[in-house]
């Protein structure tokens, strides 16, 4: 029996429900259908690991919707519509029903359907790659097959992340005005609320902030591709997530920089999500231009599946990315967030916030 997660399952889900409905539902960033005219799915290639062994594994749609199933190019099976019809229903179901937590589950039933399909595996692209899934695609808008590359986005399960924590994403900023017992006073808060309480006490102690730098160049690096001022925003943003206990990423954009209008500021965010969504990675010296170039597959809370489009409907994809994000919060022990350190060298003192983002929901 196969244990998965529910962002695992939902990925089965996903690839499922465009197989059994290749007339792809293109949305808005409400997740209304805005035409489902524009694309026909003709196949989907996805890579299934277990453990340092990875298989190329293509669907490709045959008459009456039968999918034809290729490991690494050779064909291993035909699996009918209505097989493919009957496991969706059950694998909705089984997620929606499915404890909460992100612990990993079995669905009665379905093994079957999963060695034919992964042959019992993981969907598992590389962690340096942003796609999930390549679609061939017939664009009717040109009338040519395209080939585009999405991520899929499940809102079945917890919310996932956008950028996760690292050593790769850390702020660091100095702390002037302060004395010895000022910083051992602040490093003494341990209460549940830890990092809004230690950055109250240090602006009550009269301490002033200041933005030094990402820790991590090549991020910097990444962040400046953005814009050259990319690093000091966020840096902002952290900063006053704590000060004014926010966590919409868009609120905070708008609220703690000084922009030419709201209208510059957006564009500047929706850059950056963007580029993270579709493009870098921290740790990886980034060209500029995004991996993934279809956009989103989104599996709803009701279990429709749509496509949030990169190519003709872009603005959606960037309004959704924008509306439906939001800070979080990594482990202050683990990333050593807000422990004020005496430099011996300077005498200056500093701190570290971590930059974590999450969808909503």
């Amino acid at each position: 029996m196969a244990f998965f997660n529910r962002g695992e399952w939902s990925e089965i889900y996903a690839i499922l429900c465009m197989l059994i409905n290749p007339n792809l539902a293109i949305g808005n960033s409400d997740l209304k259908i805005i035409t489902n005219e524009l694309y026909q799915l003709k196949s989907i290639k996805i890579v299934s690991k277990a453990g340092n062994n990875k298989d190329l594994i293509e669907y490709c749609l045959k008459n009456k919707n039968d999918v034809a199933v290729y490991y690494n190019d050779e064909l291993n099976q035909i699996i009918s519509e209505i097989e493919l019809n009957q496991n969706k229903h059950r694998i909705f179901e089984a997620i929606k029903n499915a404890p909460s937590g992100n612990g990993s589950f079995e669905i009665s039933g379905i093994d079957g359907l999963l060695m034919k399909l992964t042959k019992g595996n993981k969907i598992k692209s590389s962690s340096f790659e942003k796609e999930d899934l390549s679609a061939l695609i017939y664009d009717k808008h040109i009338g040519k097959d395209v080939s585009l590359k999405y991520s899929i986005k499940s809102s079945l399960g917890s919310p996932a992340t956008l950028l996760n924590a690292s050593r790769h994403t850390n702020f660091l900023f100095s702390v002037s005005n302060l004395s010895i017992a000022d910083i051992k006073n602040v490093n003494n808060i341990n209460t549940p609320t830890k990092l809004l309480d230690r950055i109250k006490k240090i602006i009550a102690c009269g301490g002033k902030i200041h933005f030094i730098k990402t820790t991590d160049e090549i991020f910097g690096y990444n962040l400046r591709m953005i814009d050259s001022k990319m690093p000091e925003y966020l840096a902002n943003v952290l900063l006053d997530s704590y000060v004014k206990n926010e966590k919409s990423l868009k609120q905070l954009f708008l609220k703690s920089n000084q922009f030419e209008d709201e209208g510059f500021a957006l564009k500047k965010l929706g850059d950056l999500l963007e580029g993270i969504s579709f493009g870098f990675f921290p740790s990886i010296k980034w060209n500029g231009n995004n991996d993934v170039n279809g956009g989103l597959v989104i599996v709803k809370h009701n279990g429709d599946v749509l496509i949030l489009d990169l190519i003709y409907f872009r603005e959606e994809v960037i309004n959704y990315l924008i509306n439906e994000t939001k800070l979080d919060s990594p482990s202050s022990t683990r990333y050593n967030m807000l422990n004020l350190c005496l430099d011996p060298v300077d005498q200056k003192c500093y701190f570290t916030l971590n930059l974590q983002i999450r969808y909503k929901k």
